[in-house]
């Protein structure tokens, strides 16, 4: 592989790494599970706010509870990339705000999050997927 050829692969690397949140924000949003599911290798793990689990058993919980809003809307901001050029793993370092809208408890409000995504992505044979993400929790705010 050329020069030239190896600087556009990390090129074309780079803007599928940006694309992967992207796609996570619309698949979680809409709630689309199986758009969620084809984000992560099967292997990957889960750190996040409902705990830590294995990428299977935190889709089944995702699938199985029942939904606190209406809807949400994650706004994500550029994430920092770490990608050396030619390998097959990167880190995305990501801001969102989450905006979940429609509190469906009984005297529920709205809530804004400020959160960070910190995630450990691999190349597969169609692309990237997230094989370890951790959310960190930066605050909260009622709507």
């Amino acid at each position: 592989m050329s020069a030239d050829d190896r600087a556009l692969r990390h090129v074309l690397d780079v803007e599928q790494l940006r694309g992967l949140g992207q796609r996570y924000a619309r698949a979680v949003d809409g709630r689309d599970h199986d758009a969620l599911a084809e984000l992560f290798t099967p292997d990957a793990t889960i750190d996040g706010l409902r705990g830590s689990a294995p990428i299977a058993e935190y889709l089944e919980t995702v699938r199985a509870t029942q939904p606190a809003f209406e809807t949400s809307m994650h706004v994500l901001g550029d994430p920092l990339i770490a990608l050396e050029p030619g390998a097959d793993t990167a880190a995305l370092d990501t801001y969102a705000v989450v905006y979940q809208i429609g509190a469906l408890a009984p005297a529920g409000t709205g809530m804004t999050l400020g959160i960070r995504y910190h995630d450990t992505v691999a190349r597969v044979d169609d692309g990237w997927r997230i094989r370890r993400r951790r959310t960190e929790l930066l605050w909260t705010k009622p709507a």
